[in-house]
């Protein structure tokens, strides 16, 4: 049994020097994402020596479990997509703008 789905979840891990920053309104950058994203779920992930440090990584959820109890992965998502949920994450503005709050 072949069983596909899209990714619909993704961990941002911020850039080491702003990971205070996002920690602090951390509910409001993930629900600004959740609203420009509809339809996926977002959530801030620790640091970790991944990618750029002074960019943000957007890690997908890949795996999710089948009817049949068994672990499957899901379908990449399009790399347009990884950059514009990084594009997003650098619009967003921390000090909290109303023009840019979730």
């Amino acid at each position: 049994m072949t069983t596909e789905r899209d990714v619909l979840e993704f961990i941002i891990v911020p850039p080491y020097e702003q990971r205070a920053a996002v920690a602090a309104v951390k509910e409001r950058f993930e629900n600004y994402l959740g609203n420009r994203f509809l339809g996926y779920r977002f959530k801030v992930g620790p640091f970790s020596p991944v990618g750029d440090e002074e960019e943000f990584a957007v890690l997908p959820v890949m795996n999710f479990p089948g009817d049949d109890g068994k672990s499957y992965m899901c379908t990449p998502p399009k790399r347009w997509l990884l950059h514009e949920i990084a594009d997003a994450c650098k619009q967003f503005d921390l000090n909290g703008k109303r023009s840019f709050a979730a």
